[in-house]
């Protein structure tokens, strides 16, 4: 039988950012406002969200400094742990852009709002058990109400997904990919900082990895990917790339997750997914465009131009497997707040 999906009503915004008072969510508030209103830009209205009022009044004025804030950006009080307030901004925006963590504690209530309101979610997620328990518990009433669920949107997993199919589709035939690694650099001229709740969640991440192959296990099979060749070999610890200057080690993120999660997908859909009523145009172009990717093997690899800067990462690895041996463990860091 045929389904047609719900009419949305009218939004008072385009975008509501939840947690925009947090370490990302600020800078994410300043990127939103180069947007805002520009000639080529969709982007008309905009509201911010979060626990604190006062803290999100501050954020708006760090966001346009030295500039004063834009007189027509709204900032609504709500909270993860009050349901109300959250449907509420879902009855009120297109898209709830969500940026409060860890996601694992905190990110639930949120999807599941977007999920019976019919209001389409977009995270900065890079948490792949959260990511696949959202998909496996609210998959079928966002379909119902027609609500788009979209999980890593930030720096896990834009940039890897994104060029991994753009390397894919530059491979002509009968030429075929085999594998393709991501390197990731951590160079700045100023100093490079972190924010409690990425630490927070790498920490839950690695503790819980049992709960991941668990949910893994209980869900239907899906099904594998059909690569030309070979499996890639191990390789060494430690890998030196001549031709980039980096020295690099496996880095266990989202990245790979997520990629092969969309070359699942697009086993059972080689056109990709339609969109709601999508126009014949737009068709043409989804479907010329993944029609191009190529499955392959996808690694991410950390890397630094030094060894002592890989060593480095070696230690944190350490510290953070070593906090999460027990339960003990697990807390000390968690009650660093």
């Amino acid at each position: 039988m045929e389904t047609t999906q719900p009419q949305k009503p009218h939004h008072l915004y385009d975008i509501i950012i939840l947690g925009a008072s947090g370490f990302t969510g600020k800078y994410v508030v300043r990127e939103a406002l180069k947007f805002l209103n520009t000639p080529s830009s969709p982007l008309k209205t905009l509201a911010i969200a979060g626990r604190s009022n006062e803290k999100l009044v501050k954020t708006l004025q760090w966001a346009v400094h030295p500039n004063s804030p834009p007189p027509d950006i709204s900032i609504i009080t709500a909270d993860t742990t009050d349901p109300p307030s959250l449907l509420s901004l879902c009855t009120q925006t297109k898209v709830l852009l969500n940026c409060v963590g860890p996601f694992r504690i905190l990110g639930e209530p949120v999807v599941a709002a977007c999920a019976a309101s019919g209001c389409d979610y977009l995270d900065i997620c890079g948490e792949p058990e959260f990511m696949e328990r959202m998909e496996a518990k609210y998959h079928e009433k966002a379909v119902e109400t027609g609500s788009l669920v979209v999980s890593a949107c930030g720096f896990d997993s834009i940039p890897a997904e994104v060029g991994f199919m753009f390397n894919s589709q530059q491979w002509v035939a009968p030429a075929v990919p085999n594998h393709i690694d991501a390197y990731v650099s951590l160079e700045s001229d100023k100093k490079i900082v972190g924010n409690f709740a990425t630490y927070e969640s790498a920490v839950l991440g690695v503790a819980n990895m049992d709960k991941l192959q668990e949910l893994r296990r209980s869900r239907p099979r899906k099904p594998r990917l059909a690569i030309p060749g070979p499996h890639p070999p191990k390789g060494t610890t430690i890998e030196h790339q001549e031709e980039i200057g980096l020295r690099a080690i496996k880095l266990p993120s989202a990245d790979a997750v997520v990629v092969r999660r969309t070359l699942v997908t697009l086993i059972e859909n080689p056109h990709g997914l339609p969109g709601i009523n999508e126009s014949a145009e737009h068709a043409e172009k989804r479907e010329a465009f993944w029609s191009l990717v190529k499955p392959a093997h996808f690694g991410v690899k950390l890397g630094s131009k030094s060894l002592l800067g890989i060593y480095r990462f070696i230690g944190v690895g350490i510290f953070i497997g070593l906090l999460t041996l027990d339960g003990f463990g697990r807390q000390v860091p968690l009650r660093m707040k």
